[in-house]
Formats: C-alpha cells, sequence, structure tokens
C-alpha cells in the first residue's frame, strides 16, 4: 500500500506508527483537564507532532466554544513543548512584545473561527496582548463568509484580509517579488508589516491535484499569485510557497484543524467525506504536520475502500520537497507523535 510519498507495507506501517506515537490519555470523551502526563523534551533528531482528540471537537457547525478549545490547546502545547505549565511552552514560541498573526484558510472548508480564537487566547497566557493579534486571509469577504467577525482597530483580536490593506501606497501587497525555488510572488503586507511571528491555522482536507491542503499550503493565501501554482500536482510550488523568507522567517508553530477533515472531494466542502475525527495538530514543523495529516486522510481512504493518492495520480510529492527545502521532516519514522485522547490512528 502506498501512503503519501513514502511506500511500506500495512504490517510496517502499522509497526512503525505504534512505535511512533505516545497515549497520554485513553478516553476523548472524559479527558479531563491536566490530563496530559509531562513528556519530555523533543528529541534532537526526531520531529514532534501532538495531536489532541476531545469528543467536543468533533461537534458539527461552528464546533467548540474558544475557550474549550483554548483549554485543550494548552494541553497540546505542554506535550509538544515537553514543559509542565502551557504559559512556559507558548514563551518557547512567542514574546509578549510579538506581533502575531494567524493565517486561516477560508476557502471551501475553512479553519473553524473557535479554532483560531482558541489559539489567539492560548498565547495570551505569556502577556501577549489580544491587539497583538490578528486573524487573517487573502480577502476581508472570505474572512466574513467563514464565519469570523472583522475588526481592524480597538480592543480584542484583530481580523481582516490583505485587501484591507489596499489604500495603503503600495496596495496590501510587497512592491517587491519574492522568490524562493520555483516561485516569485508579491507577499501579502500583513507578513511584512503587520507582524512579527506566524502561525499557520489550517484545516486538514483533501485537494483534487496536490493530495491534501495543509499547514503548507495554507501559505497560498499569503501571494498574489496561487493561481500561477497548481501544475504538476502543485509540487514544488506549495513548499516552496512556504519556503519564501518573511514567511520561513516569522514562521513559529502550526497548527491544523482535524475536527471534522474532509478525505476526498476537495479543496471545495462535500460533507459526505468529512468525519468527525475530533482533533486538532499541533506543531513546529510544517512539514512533518503536513505528513501526519495526509497519514490520517489516507488511512480514512483506506477504511472505507478508497484508493490512496498515488493511485489516484495525486500523490502529496510537496511535504518531501518541503524537507528538500530544509522546512522540516517528512519520513513518519523521523517522526514522534504524541496523541492525547484517542489514538491518531484511530479513524473510525
Amino acid at each position: 500500500m502506498t501512503r503519501c510519498s513514502d511506500r511500506m507495507t500495512r504490517r510496517t506501517f502499522l509497526a512503525r506508527a505504534a512505535a511512533t506515537s505516545t497515549v497520554a490519555a485513553s478516553a476523548a470523551s472524559a479527558l479531563p483537564l491536566a490530563s496530559c502526563a509531562e513528556s519530555p523534551p523533543p528529541s534532537p533528531n526526531r520531529s514532534r507532532v501532538v495531536i489532541i482528540r476531545h469528543d467536543a471537537l468533533a461537534a458539527d457547525g461552528q464546533g467548540p466554544a474558544p475557550k474549550r478549545v483554548r483549554e485543550l490547546l494548552d494541553e497540546a502545547a505542554r506535550a509538544l513543548a515537553g514543559d509542565a505549565k502551557a504559559a512556559d511552552a507558548w514563551a518557547r514560541w512567542f514574546k509578549p512584545e510579538d506581533r502575531l498573526a494567524v493565517k486561516v484558510n477560508c476557502l471551501g472548508l475553512p479553519t473553524k473561527p473557535a479554532v483560531a480564537l482558541g489559539l489567539a487566547a492560548a498565547v495570551g497566557a505569556i502577556g501577549l496582548p489580544p491587539e497583538r493579534v490578528t486573524l487573517w486571509d487573502r480577502t476581508s469577504r472570505e474572512l466574513r463568509a467563514a464565519g469570523y467577525t472583522l475588526k481592524g482597530t480597538g480592543d480584542g483580536v484583530r481580523c481582516f484580509g490583505t485587501d484591507a490593506l489596499s489604500s495603503r501606497p503600495g496596495g496590501g501587497y510587497s512592491a517587491d517579488v519574492y522568490t524562493s525555488g520555483a516561485t516569485g510572488s508579491l507577499i501579502s503586507r500583513i507578513v511584512l508589516d503587520e507582524c512579527t511571528a506566524l502561525a499557520s491555522a489550517a484545516i486538514l482536507k483533501d485537494h483534487n491535484l496536490a493530495g491534501i491542503t495543509g499547514v503548507m499550503k495554507n501559505f497560498y493565501g499569503a501571494i498574489h499569485n496561487p493561481n500561477k501554482y497548481h501544475d504538476d500536482g502543485c509540487d514544488p510550488f506549495i513548499a516552496d510557497a512556504c519556503a519564501q523568507k518573511p514567511i520561513r522567517d516569522r514562521l513559529r508553530l502550526v497548527l491544523s484543524d482535524a475536527t471534522r477533515p474532509q478525505y476526498h472531494g476537495g479543496p471545495a466542502p462535500r460533507r459526505q467525506w468529512q468525519w468527525p475525527y475530533g482533533g486538532l495538530i499541533l506543531s513546529t514543523d510544517p512539514v512533518a504536520a503536513d505528513r501526519v495529516g495526509c497519514e490520517i486522510l489516507e488511512r480514512k481512504r483506506a477504511a472505507v475502500g478508497m484508493k490512496p493518492f498515488e493511485a489516484e495520480k495525486r500523490p502529496a510529492r510537496h511535504i518531501a520537497s518541503g524537507e528538500a527545502r530544509g522546512l522540516g521532516t517528512a519520513k513518519l519514522e523521523r517522526i514522534e507523535v504524541v496523541s492525547i485522547g484517542r489514538v491518531w490512528l484511530d479513524v473510525g
């Protein structure tokens, strides 16, 4: 069986996955706060990805309240960093003086607002004021359509699109073209002017060309010309967009909304192929996060009798390209997956 861009038998896959998983709590529906056993610091030779699952995350519609998401993300952050306190974990990646821009995905099946707002609330534990956090995507119209409340000034988390900066000299995108590998693009001035730190808050879903949409492809929404980068299964363009220097230098953390992922028919929303996985995926490694997300989708597809992405001529090759660009780890055996709640391999 071929999964993502790695070739392995089902027996080998299960053995590797079991070896790289840690179950920190056994029953997701009963997961209490502070249930995660303290994890050791991540190994310097392996990338750590934390998946926290809870029945509350699997709810349809807008999902749980941001407060509940924050509580679960605090658990995930502790496990990711190996810290006893959530504030200590968030302080590894952000500082109170940072201006944090959280890139969400609003096209098709969007990142739930509760997930992005939960992240914004969680980083507040280090003293980062909500007014210094911006939720953003390409356009304010797309954000509003995805359920986000627009806000440019005043108290609280800001939320607006790149197009909201169009009245500034030079418009909402950079005057200069930034190049990375096979891409040459103007970059959102939200990245360049409005933030010192970036987080990618993507949605985990199928993509008809690239196999999956994840935290790396999310940055197609940060450049002015993503329409030019869909040939050859979007490879190596997804990796190159994420590797653009202004993005790469600011990217601190990645979060994938796997509350109700979509395993087929994407990137447009198709309810018949969405399921209540009830998870959030957190990592500092965008490649590893996408590799694990790809594995979840492939495993779900196999469970319902669908062909793997490669058999449909759309393998997620950009994940290996991300490793080649130095963005992270693409091989599953070099990724440590920490499960909190239901085991991440359980896709039923």
